[in-house]
């Protein structure tokens, strides 16, 4: 008699519980080339924003990033940056902008595009693991210290080819 009690009640309760449910959707994006990516070095994305810790009187401190270039076919390769890059006062707009200047593997990359050779990339011609792993480092163009207090931001826009 007390099991034909119990039977509802555990029935009751176990829907209850699967009832109290949560969901979260989360949107995956994924920008695909297929001939030619700039990763970390351990293959996984790029981090989508850097800080750079200011440290008064010096000024900003360079942010760095170790990355490998993937590829599906071994080639010369140009990295250039899409635009000059600078940071921009986010409160005060009559800040001057900051310069930023950007290396790879400790060569300055410009608009203008560096070559990178094949042979320095891959050496021995194996592809699969990506290229050799070159520092991204990101500084200011001219160390010194910065006059106008504020959340400055920008975008270095690294862009990198398959030479034919």
């Amino acid at each position: 008699m007390k099991l034909l009690k119990l039977v509802p009640a555990l029935a009751l309760a176990l829907v209850s519980f699967s009832a109290v449910a949560t969901q979260k959707d989360i949107t995956v994006v994924a920008s695909v080339d297929p001939a030619v990516e700039l990763l970390q070095a351990d293959g996984t994305a790029l981090p989508t924003t850097m800080t750079m810790a200011y440290l008064p009187g010096n000024g900003l401190q360079p942010t760095e990033v170790n990355t490998r270039i993937f590829t599906n076919a071994a080639s010369d390769m140009t990295i250039r940056l899409a635009t000059a890059p600078t940071l921009i006062n986010n409160i005060n707009a009559a800040a001057p902008a900051i310069p930023l200047g950007v290396t790879f593997g400790g060569t300055a990359v410009t608009t203008a595009g560096v070559v990178l050779t094949e042979a320095n990339l891959f050496p021995g011609g194996d592809i699969t693991s990506g290229s050799v792993a070159q520092m991204l480092r990101i500084s200011q163009a001219t160390p010194g210290a910065i006059t106008h207090a504020g959340t400055y931001q920008g975008v270095v826009g690294v862009v990198v080819t398959p030479n034919p």
